[in-house]
């Protein structure tokens, strides 16, 4: 066959067209680096701040082990023999989750090694675990975070000799029960550590502990209190047996008075002289009560709070309620607040202390406190965000329930987001909407209903009728149990222009 001729205009065009494709390549390959250099550092910050146990993550950091770090295996493990990384992974790490690594390790040996279970106490998970804990805590130069346990912790000096645990800003620790404690070698690791830390960390800003059931670990967090200049959010959390030994803790709350913003104390005594403690803290903010029990209030109790954000959770069968609002929110300086119970409560005396708020979240509702949920609406002038969760109403109360509400819906609220988060018993069904709007004059503009419902059209023709009348309503989020209303949201966006808020979101809205 004759060779074929092609004219020089044609073979520059394909050379230019060569050349073209060439410099696109390129350009993709700069580009591609460019998005590596500033993706993986923001990728392989946080990997265990999710409930997620990827071992694809503890393989990538096996392959980053060096000499330093296998060493400290003793145990009789062969690692897999991995090409060297691109990045220096760890690095990377700015928080750090020692209960997560190690869970990490037991799902890919449980992969590796084929096994039906995996197990905390197998010698492998023990043994790599350490070694990740080695190379990072050495190579951790952006760490901020640090949140460790009691249980099979290995030897402080593993996060004492790191060059860079000074750098955190943020400390947690979870301890077990005292029995544990007492005949566990890891916990005393957990021990020693918790003493080192007032030696190099003066940069800690949030704190919190759990469970700290031993007289000489809760000395030594009162250690760590006191060494820190500047702490501004403190959480800590009693032991289970409710044995309180939180008088070596919360006193030492007193040497951060002029820094303490946020403050969450769960299963403690709360006595005056804590109170009296608390009140000095000029710029506290936050403040949360979670099945905490509380003295009977003397008269020398101080009263300078200037709280923005109130979080009362206790027993229904507590008692000082409205003593607590009062104290706790007496400057109308609130702008948040969580109640669980209004049994017994008088409406007037606890929105005194909160007349200004923008939010309030109530939730265990039962109907025979509906009143008195009805009457505090009634003074809360300011509202703009009201959530109720887990309410207890049986059948024949529903309709009514929701009739009431809605007359006495704030004319200032914006938001209202109804839903059960932990109690299956549904409190808003189908034709609810009938009577929430039948009564409404507020002119809402987010509506969240998060509970499972299988709603029909007409609960559709209501909101879409509400919208009508108030041209108000902007978000609509509701948990339909069947995806057969397209029509009816698609005239809501369409024709109202309102954004449905897709399902997975509802909870974080």
């Amino acid at each position: 066959m004759p060779p074929v001729l092609i004219p020089t205009e044609c073979l520059l065009m394909i050379f230019q067209n060569i050349a073209n494709d060439i410099q696109c390549l390129h350009s993709c390959i700069l580009v591609s680096r460019s998005w590596c250099r500033n993706a993986i550092p923001y990728l392989w910050a946080r990997p265990f701040s999710t409930a997620s146990k990827e071992a694809k993550l503890i393989k990538t950091y096996i392959s980053c082990l060096e000499d330093e770090d296998k060493s400290l295996i003793e145990e009789d493990i062969i690692l897999p023999d991995l090409p060297k990384p691109f990045f220096d992974y760890a690095s990377y790490l700015t928080e750090f989750k020692y209960n997560r690594l190690k869970s990490a390790v037991e799902l890919w040996i449980k992969i590796k090694d084929q096994l039906s279970t995996s197990s905390p106490n197998n010698p492998k998970v023990y043994g790599i675990t350490k070694a990740l804990c080695n190379l990072l805590m050495r190579k951790c130069s952006r760490l901020e975070a640090l949140s460790i346990i009691s249980k099979n912790m290995p030897d402080y000096t593993i996060f004492s000799q790191s060059p860079h645990l000074s750098r955190i800003i943020k400390f947690s620790c979870l301890f077990f029960d005292e029995c544990s404690y007492r005949i566990k070698e890891s916990n005393n690791n957990t021990l020693d550590l918790l003493k080192f830390l007032p030696a190099v960390c003066k940069d800690i800003k949030s704190l919190d502990f759990r469970q700290c059931d031993s007289t000489a670990v809760n000395k030594a967090m009162k250690d760590i209190i006191f060494a820190i200049p500047n702490l501004q959010d403190f959480k800590y959390y009693g032991p289970n047996d409710m044995i309180y030994r939180e008088e070596i803790i919360l006193p030492a709350l007193k040497s951060q008075i002029n820094s303490l913003t946020s403050l969450f104390l769960c299963r403690v005594f709360i006595n005056d002289h804590i109170f009296d403690i608390l009140s000095e803290c000029v710029n506290l903010e936050s403040l949360k009560f979670l099945d905490c029990r509380c003295s009977t209030f003397g008269s020398s109790l101080k009263s300078k709070f200037r709280l923005k954000k109130l979080h009362l959770e206790t027993s229904r069968s507590s008692s000082n309620i409205v003593t607590l609002v009062q104290t706790l929110g007496n400057n109308n300086t609130l702008q948040y607040l969580y109640l669980n119970v209004l049994k017994n409560a008088a409406p007037r005396s606890i929105s005194i202390g909160c007349s200004n708020i923008v939010e309030f979240h109530f939730s265990e509702l039962e109907y025979n406190e509906s009143n008195n949920l009805f009457n505090l609406l009634d003074h809360l002038n300011f509202l703009e965000k009201l959530t109720l969760t887990d309410m207890v109403l049986k059948d024949s109360e529903i309709d009514q329930f929701y009739n009431s509400l809605g007359s006495h819906l704030p004319l200032s609220l914006k938001y209202i987001n109804i839903g059960q988060l932990f109690k299956p018993k549904r409190s808003f069904s189908t034709d609810k909407f009938q009577h929430l709007f039948k009564n409404c004059k507020a002119s809402l503009e987010t509506i969240i209903i998060n509970q499972p419902v299988e709603y029909n059209d007409s609960d559709f023709d209501y909101i879409i009728d509400y919208t009508k009348k108030t041209n108000s309503l902007r978000f609509l989020g509701l948990n339909c149990l069947k995806n057969n209303h397209r029509l009816k949201f698609k005239e809501l966006k369409e024709i109202y222009n309102v954004f449905i808020i897709p399902k997975y979101d509802l909870g974080n809205w």
